[in-house]
């Protein structure tokens, strides 16, 4: 404790400073004298002095308006400033504690109360160092999750499928808006074989670590099961998407006796010649196809989420894409994120978007339903912290596709 053991003792008085000096140092404390306000602050700005005696009468600077330089001047550390005055009016003593002063002694001073106002200054300033120090440790600690939320996240990313997909006539891109550094949402689109390309979108329940790390777990599977355990494929042709579900389901269960891991997916299939699909939902939004003059038709039976129980089962919805035609899967986050009123934006706003955007282009397309999603946030009482994780896979077949088909 050496920096509690060193006090600055201001007065204005000679006599006093001596008395008090002596006393400091016959009771082995290192003393500084000031004789007024201003040449304290500079002692205190040039030596690690944290307990202040000072009088409260003085010229240039009293010990009120001092006690509030210190306070505004030196947060980098606590001082602990006890005034000294014959004044004992509660008016008084109320001026000089909301000045920032910790304690009062009356002068004259009387030795004993004296040294029970440095011992109770000791442990106050001993506690405020044990809790500075302990914050420098949180700040480290959290630095270092910081770190590793950041680590989680790039791993999480190289997960993701890159912009602007294409697969021969068949072209997709996405929207992606973590509610934090890491995400529970995945999702991909793929070429299964070459008559065949694959998707699917997965929200895991919760959110932080727990939920990325599952989803990354999921994107796993998928990619295991198309190149080294094939559970994607009966035989030499793609797996009913609810086979699959059914694998995952049995797999999940299996790792987690935790009712509350799970997660909702929708996964399929489509022929690339004929734009014949198949697909099964999983507890997660209903996906809905938008044709060119802005029609929409939903696609799925509902179902469960995966991983809940061994015993459930799952329906598989055919679909066709006609070129020019549009397969949208998203994340509840969408319909879920609120204004600042609390009111939710909801699956529909997103169907009427994607409605009227027949016409552009898929990248100009996510570009403005993000600021149509911030739009929606924001306000002077919103922060624009999105609430949970957002996420919109658009697969588009080409005009071009039934074209060839034609000749």
């Amino acid at each position: 404790m050496d920096n509690v053991q060193t006090v600055l003792v201001v007065d204005d008085a000679p006599v006093w400073r001596r008395l008090l000096t002596g006393l400091l140092t016959q009771w082995g404390y290192c003393v500084y004298e000031a004789e007024d306000g201003e040449a304290a602050l500079a002692l205190l700005a040039a030596h690690p002095i944290n307990l202040v005696l000072s009088d409260w009468e003085m010229p240039v600077m009293d010990g009120v308006t001092l006690c509030r330089a210190i306070r505004e001047r030196f947060q980098d550390r606590y001082i602990y400033l006890v005034l000294l005055t014959a004044r004992d009016s509660v008016d008084d003593l109320r001026v000089g504690f909301a000045a920032g002063a910790d304690d009062f002694l009356r002068k004259p001073v009387n030795q004993i109360e004296l040294q029970a106002r440095l011992h109770a200054g000791a442990r106050i300033l001993q506690l405020e160092m044990t809790l500075a120090t302990r914050n420098a440790r949180l700040t480290d600690a959290l630095k270092q999750i910081e770190l590793d939320l950041q680590a989680a996240a790039r791993l999480q990313s190289s997960i993701l499928p890159p912009h602007a997909l294409r697969h021969g006539s068949w072209e997709a891109d996405w929207l992606f808006l973590p509610s934090a550094w890491v995400s529970g949402d995945v999702f991909n689109f793929f070429p299964l074989d070459e008559r065949t390309v694959a998707f699917y979108s997965v929200d895991v329940s919760g959110h932080g670590v727990s939920a990325a790390m599952m989803s990354v777990a999921v994107a796993r599977q998928f990619t295991h099961g198309r190149t080294v355990e094939r559970f994607l494929f009966d035989g030499e042709t793609a797996r009913a998407p609810r086979e699959v579900v059914h694998i995952l389901n049995q797999r999940f269960c299996a790792e987690s006796d935790d009712v509350l891991s799970y997660f909702t997916l929708v996964y399929g299939v489509i022929a690339c010649d004929t734009g014949a699909g198949v697909l099964c939902q999983a507890g997660h939004p209903t996906p809905f196809i938008v044709a060119r003059d802005g029609a929409l038709r939903d696609v799925g039976l509902g179902g469960p989420p995966v991983g809940l129980f061994n015993d459930l089962s799952w329906e598989d919805t055919p679909f066709r894409l006609a070129a020019g035609e549009r397969l949208c899967l998203y994340s509840d986050g969408i319909a879920e994120c609120e204004s600042a009123s609390g009111e939710m934006f909801g699956g529909e706003r997103l169907r009427a978007f994607m409605a009227e955007q027949t016409d552009q282009p898929l990248p100009a397309l996510f570009s403005r339903f993000a600021r149509q999603l911030d739009a929606w946030q924001a306000s002077e009482a919103s922060d624009n912290v999105v609430a949970d994780d957002i996420s919109l896979l658009v697969i588009q077949r080409t005009q071009e596709s039934e074209d060839n088909n034609e000749d």
